[in-house]
């Protein structure tokens, strides 16, 4: 700012706002002496009026060592000696002194100042440390100790004992907390051992209630068909006819094939394998579905449609995956008497993808919604109410899960099932 209040001083030969700015800087003890020379190398402003009208030989052997080339400030002994130009055009040059004992003093008291400010500080954090230390610790442990008498209070609930306990048999509040902590997970595994046990009991319970169900249902299915059978045979015995005994032999192996896929269900619901979960592609399955039941479709007259392909590779078994498609596809297949279409669809959702089987079929009411994956529930006639119980028994396995989900027309089936990570696919 100096130097371009001397530029303006060399044009218009006024040196008031000049003198004003050498003078605050005196006063602020930056600088010791100010001096202009002009391209003359004679000195016209300075601090010192004696010095004005003098030659000033820095200029002179600073623009002899630099072959007349000064456009860049430069230190002369003590003092700068910076250009003053225009367009390049050399008009002389500011020749600042700086006080440099007086810049050392001022940035001792500034340091002193700072280290006292410091100290201060640190003086002040030290106090309040202690009393902060103090609340913090009160605050501490009067949580603890509460939480300790929480936990004794719910060892009673779950494992009561008599007598008493003595609370302060530990001063120290941690120590109060550990061992009331270790009393109730001592206990508290008691009392899941005892749970489980009782699960498992129960457990055991429902399975033998379940297989009571599935024993009274096989016989109730079996012997119906055990009376078509003995009707049939009685006919055979009873007539000469060709015909009406093709009729009977018809009915008997008609009855025997309704025994036999009722006996497979069964088997297929009863005997799940462990899966063998790796990663697989979910439509290169149903597509295997779709080419296995290619002439149930064709006879159907049904289509099948797949939106959204592409979708990433999922954790299952795909043998396991194609068994519960295949139910759900053969359910489709009857729900769907007069034809149509069979919509595949597949979707990402966060860590897994779904899958959609939409039928155009009457579909399922809604106040039964919640029991189609009940064993043994049908509404089909013929049905042994094991189809999708089966579905669920097999998705489940394979960390999956499948909903009936609200449809305008037909049945939906919604099944989600874990993306297989990078580093398993």
């Amino acid at each position: 700012k100096l130097a371009q209040t001397a530029s303006d001083v060399l044009l218009s030969r006024d040196y008031g706002l000049l003198m004003e700015q050498i003078r605050q800087l005196k006063s602020a003890g930056e600088v010791s002496r100010v001096q202009i020379i002009d391209k003359r190398h004679v000195i016209i402003v300075s601090d010192q009026v004696s010095e004005i009208g003098k030659k000033d030989t820095a200029l002179t052997k600073l623009l002899t060592t630099q072959g007349k080339k000064f456009s860049v400030p430069a230190k002369v002994g003590a003092d700068i000696l910076m250009p003053i130009e225009i367009d390049r055009d050399l008009l002389g040059a500011l020749r600042v002194g700086f006080d440099w004992s007086a810049e050392n003093r001022r940035i001792d008291r500034e340091l002193g100042r700072t280290i006292r400010q410091i100290l201060y500080l640190a003086l002040v954090i030290f106090i309040l440390g202690i009393g902060g230390a103090f609340i913090i610790s009160r605050a501490l442990t009067r949580p603890i100790i509460e939480l300790s008498r929480e936990i004794e209070k719910f060892d009673e609930e779950i494992y009561p004992r008599n007598g008493s306990r003595d609370s302060s048999a530990y001063k120290d509040e941690s120590l109060q907390l550990r061992a009331a902590f270790t009393r109730m997970m001592t206990n508290l595994r008691k009392y899941l051992d005892k749970n489980k046990k009782i699960s498992e009991e129960r457990e055991k319970l429902t399975c033998m209630a379940a297989i009571g169900q599935m024993s009274a249902q096989i016989a109730h299915e079996t012997r119906n068909s055990l009376y078509a059978i003995r009707g049939a045979v009685s006919g055979l015995e009873k007539t000469d006819s060709l015909p009406e005994r093709r009729d009977y032999i018809e009915i008997i192996k008609e009855e025997a094939q309704e025994m036999t896929m009722m006996s497979d269900d069964f088997l297929q619901f009863a005997r799940t394998p462990e899966p063998e979960i790796v990663p697989c592609h979910v439509g290169d399955v149903i597509q295997r579905v779709a080419e296995l039941l290619d002439p149930d479709l064709e006879d159907a007259k049904i289509t099948v449609k797949k939106l959204g392909q592409g979708v990433p590779p999922v954790m299952a078994d795909a043998t396991l995956l194609k068994r519960a498609f295949m139910n759900l596809f053969l359910n489709a297949i009857q729900a769907m008497e007069e034809g149509g279409t069979i919509t595949v669809q597949y979707q990402v959702a966060g860590e897994f993808v779904k899958i959609s089987i939409q039928d155009e079929g009457p579909g399922i009411p809604e106040e039964i919604n919640l029991k189609v994956f009940q064993p043994f529930f049908s509404t089909k006639i013929n049905g042994t109410g094991l189809g999708l119980p089966t579905v669920y028994k097999l998705l489940v396995a394979q960390h999956g899960e499948v909903d009936l989900e609200d449809s305008e027309f037909g049945a939906r089936f919604v099944i989600q099932l874990p993306i297989a990570k990078t580093s398993e696919a």
